[in-house]
């Protein structure tokens, strides 16, 4: 650094002053030892400070208050234990306070002066610093030596500009982004000098001089690999970004580690340029050490809506020594679901054929590098047995096939097909409001194995800074699937789905997280039978990771049903409607008295819907307790059948409150949601009463209207005919509109 004038100089030596004291400073003791009249501190401030965060001060100095040792022993500190007590000792916030003018001096305020304050606070004091910041010296003008014939774009959006106070942090990080740059341009050995000046006219002003020494253009000698022994060092070359003969780029460095990391068969990567002194040509070694081929783990969970889970996954990272992924699992669902139908809370509803095991089978198979250095193709076999409770149980065996492209900074793509022979059982009630197909053949049709067959398309863009529980980033996410005869499918259709997820940390510890979900899904029409939309593509909300207010897949079109032959045809004396069969086979039985008086007869059934919208906000802050935080969400959203049904004033919103417990495999989460919405009208689906075969003849000889005093001889059937709707709300008091939810990981 050059001086120019006699004020610059007598700055330098001011500055080489504070220097000299801030190192004296460091070599004070934090705290001192308690003594016959010590005293402790019982708070720090900072007052003036207008320009930094007071944990920005409060991190340049030594001396600290009282305070509690753990959070997890915040409880034993609210009584005087387990504190970590500090002791007043007026050299170290002497030296402190020189710290505080040496932060403002190093960040462009020369000026600023500090002035130390105690006051009585009890049986111990209250520490004030008292900054007066001052006028700061600003930049006033940058220029650029050596700079002929690199791109303008090179000095642009630098950390330190035209206008801004001289920081001298910011100055060094200056310096180090012009020599990147100039490094990912071919030129490695480059160097950058700095220089200001302030002239005695415009003290607080500063000219910015930057030199730059680009020295020889670089490119990419012979690349050398270590440490290889089981994976093929071809595969290893073509995860690098640059080849021989290419220029020279830190980036490509860069992005080269994380495709060998990608690659999941390395535990370490290290790419480094080997230079022997300034020339054009520039060898690199690449150093890789070789992970676990083979895994297999295995995991027992718990959740609200699959109760006991289990799972099995073997994996084999490197299949014949290319880095070929290959990777089975086993999943099993509604383990012990039978012994424990009934217990709510917590757990979902499960009763009947909801209530039996579940799960899948999972074969996937992935080829890295495929046909283009940052593409991947996947393929595989899965045989799944899967539970929407209250819905359909639904059992399908496929295939499919993928290639997935990524586009770095811009996401990842991937395109696919999926065939599957699918079937549905317990679905009557879905297809009768979906499809209108209420009659026994109707139903017999749609249970049926039928053919899907969707090509698909994902979008996937993942900007958060931690998998399990992000604090700052943001994700964007989208599925399409298009079937129909051209892709072999029975069912044709076009389906999409997109969220936006971001996270906000404006507190330390404190994390905003918002999403939002939408999904739009249109039947085509079929070959042959005219099926449209199957209902396992339809859109459902409600549960653990949609709007917490609600049951799995409760929010939505739904409709009831109920057991006609021990409700309906009952006499109301002994609780039933009261209804004769031929007014129940007709549609003409009037439940709503019932259904206001006993709800728990009646069983809700959501059928899903064609357009989906969802959103949450959620509030995530830390509780006493280390490794527990709390959680507070607005969540709403809604599922309409068409498009031309969709009405925004049919939100739900749904508030609620959740605690988190923070393991080595996620958080392990427990939400309760509180659904405020009034009563709905709804359909009520009932099975068509029929007779046993000997009460045939008698039932032809009853007259129409006229009472059957033998309910007990009847039994549902397979037909389904729909009574007069109701208004429906089973909600009796404020502990019913409460819905717990017990699940691992984060809700978004």
């Amino acid at each position: 650094m050059r001086c120019r004038s006699a004020t610059r100089c007598k700055q330098v030596l001011r500055r080489a002053a504070l220097c000299t004291t801030g190192a004296l400073a460091a070599a004070a003791p934090a705290a001192a030892q308690r003594g016959p009249d010590s005293v402790e501190i019982r708070s720090i401030r900072f007052e003036g400070n207008a320009s930094f965060a007071e944990a920005q001060l409060r991190a340049s100095i030594m001396a600290d208050a009282t305070h509690c040792r753990s959070h997890a022993l915040l409880p034993l500190c609210w009584f005087g234990s387990s504190l970590q007590r500090v002791w007043f000792d007026p050299r170290v916030l002497a030296f402190d306070s020189v710290r505080v003018r040496l932060f403002y001096y190093r960040h462009g305020f020369r000026e600023a002066q500090v002035a130390l304050d105690t006051v009585r606070a009890g049986s111990g004091v209250a520490v004030r610093f008292l900054v007066s910041e001052g006028r700061p010296v600003r930049v006033a003008e940058v220029n650029f030596e050596g700079a002929a014939g690199l791109p303008p774009a090179l000095a642009r959006n630098l950390p330190l500009g035209v206008g801004q106070p001289l920081d001298e942090i910011a100055l060094e990080a200056t310096r180090d982004s012009l020599r990147g740059r100039l490094q990912d341009r071919g030129y490695f050995y480059a160097d950058v000098l700095a220089n200001y000046t302030i002239e005695r006219s415009a003290p607080y002003e500063a000219k910015l001089a930057y030199q730059l020494l680009p020295g020889p253009f670089t490119r990419f000698g012979r690349i050398e690999v270590q440490g290889a022994s089981r994976v093929d060092t071809a595969l290893i070359r073509s995860a690098l970004a640059f080849r021989v003969g290419d220029p020279f780029s830190r980036n490509a460095l860069l992005h080269s580690q994380r495709n060998l990391f990608a690659l999941e068969v390395f535990r370490h990567a290290e790419i480094a340029p080997l230079s022997t002194g300034p020339d054009s040509v520039l060898p690199v070694r690449v150093l890789v050490i070789e992970g676990v081929q083979h895994r297999f783990r295995f995991g027992v969970g718990v959740t609200t809506a699959e109760y006991l889970n289990a799972e099995g996954r073997w994996l084999s990272r490197n299949l014949l020594g290319g880095a070929r992924r290959l990777e089975a699992t086993a999943r099993v669902t509604n383990l012990v679901a039978q012994q424990l139908e009934g217990v709510q809370p917590p757990f979902d509803d499960c009763s009947g054929i909801y209530c039996n095991l579940a799960g899948s089978l999972h074969l996937d198979f992935a080829q890295p590098r495929f046909l283009d250095p940052l593409a991947t193709l996947g393929a595989g076999l899965f045989l799944e047995r899967v539970t929407v409770p209250q819905v359909y149980v639904r059992t399908s065996r496929g295939a499919y096939a993928s290639v997935r492209r990524d586009f770095g900074a811009y996401g990842a793509a991937a395109v696919g097909y999926r065939p599957e022979l699918t079937r549905l059982e317990s679905a009557e009630q879905v297809f009768c409001a979906n499809f209108t197909a209420c009659d026994e053949e109707d139903i017999r049709l749609l249970s049926a194995s039928h053919r899907l067959a969707p090509l698909t398309l994902s979008y996937n863009l993942e900007r958060a800074n931690n998998l399990l529980s992000p604090t700052r980033g943001f994700a964007v996410r989208f599925e399409g699937e298009a079937a129909g005869a051209a892709t072999f499918s029975e069912f044709a259709y076009l389906r999409g789905l997109g969220e936006v997820v971001g996270y906000h940390e404006p507190v330390r510890g404190v994390v905003v997280a918002a999403r939002a979900r939408g999904g739009l899904a249109n039947a085509l029409g079929a070959p042959g039978e005219g099926l449209g939309l199957h209902p396992q593509r339809r859109f459902f909300a409600g549960g653990p990771s949609s709007v917490r207010g609600f049951a799995q897949y409760r929010l939505g079109p739904k409709l009831l049903t109920v057991d006609a032959a021990r409700t309906l045809a009952q006499p109301d004396s002994l609780g039933g409607a009261g209804c004769t069969p031929q007014a129940i086979n007709a549609g003409n039985c009037d439940v709503a008295f019932l259904a206001r008086a006993r709800p728990d007869r009646f069983r809700l059934q959501p059928v899903g819907g064609s357009v989906l919208v969802e959103g949450n906000v959620e509030l995530r802050f830390p509780l006493l307790l280390e490794r527990f935080r709390g959680a507070a969400f607005l969540d709403f959203g809604q599922v309409w059948r068409t498009r031309q049904s969709v009405v925004l004033d049919q939100l739900a919103w749904s508030p609620g409150v959740g605690v988190r417990y923070y393991s080595p495999i996620g958080p392990v989460r427990v939400d309760i949601g509180y659904q405020g919405g009034g009563p709905e009208r709804l359909a009520v689906l009932s099975n068509v009463v029929c007779y046993r075969p000997e009460a045939q003849a008698e039932c032809q000889a009853i007259e129409p209207g006229r009472q059957y005093d033998d309910y007990r001889q009847l039994e549902n059937g397979t037909q389904l005919r729909a009574q007069p709707s109701v208004l429906w709300d089973p909600y009796r008091s404020f502990w019913d509109r409460l819905q717990i939810h017990f699940s691992i990981g984060q809700a978004f």
